[in-house]
């Protein structure tokens, strides 16, 4: 999704082809990169382990969604002014983001329903989410079973923004995070 993106902004036609479990993970992807809504086509997963006949097929299956996205039949949004990206301030261990201290605290409840959400996108990778709240600040704690798994999560420069985002979202502004990210 976000070799898409990028070559969106620098307006060329493009279209992301992601594999079923991942399509949170790129619909945020595309979001935060300031093109919410961005059409892409899914393939089931997984696909690595498929033959060569096979993925044949698959690729045979998925081309008329690609020649839709990559032509008038594929409207695709433009960047908004929303556009987050490279703007968000990474919130590593020790550091602090201004926080807008007036607003009232988000209910414990709140909160684990966001971690849960965003866990759930993880477990397609096999990864999972805990967190614990201090005030305003969400320490998540990324938990990945092992070192083969590791390979397909995302790198902390790309979830946290993905996490800050959709905590300001459905939380309000003024949280700090910080990703425990083995």
């Amino acid at each position: 999704m976000l070799d898409a993106v990028h070559s969106e902004e620098l307006g060329v036609p493009a279209a992301a082809i992601l594999t079923e479990p991942f399509a949170a993970t790129g619909e945020a992807i595309a979001e935060l990169r300031g093109f919410a809504g961005y059409p892409f086509a899914t393939v089931p997963h997984p696909i690595g382990s498929l033959t060569s006949a096979e993925a044949m097929a698959v690729a045979d299956e998925v081309t008329p969604t690609v020649l839709a996205l990559l032509t008038a039949g594929g409207t695709k949004p433009t960047r908004n002014d929303g556009r987050i990206g490279t703007d968000v301030q990474l919130a590593r261990a020790g550091e602090q983001v201004s926080a807008d201290a007036s607003r009232a605290p988000a209910t414990d409840s709140a909160v684990a329903g966001v971690v849960e959400e965003l866990a759930a996108v993880l477990r397609a990778d096999r990864a999972d989410l805990t967190a614990s709240v201090a005030g305003r600040h969400i320490t998540l704690g990324l938990h990945i079973p092992d070192e083969a798994c590791a390979e397909c999560v995302l790198p902390a420069t790309m979830l946290v923004p993905m996490f800050q985002h959709r905590f300001d979202a459905e939380l309000g502004p003024g949280w700090t995070i910080t990703l425990d990210d083995p």
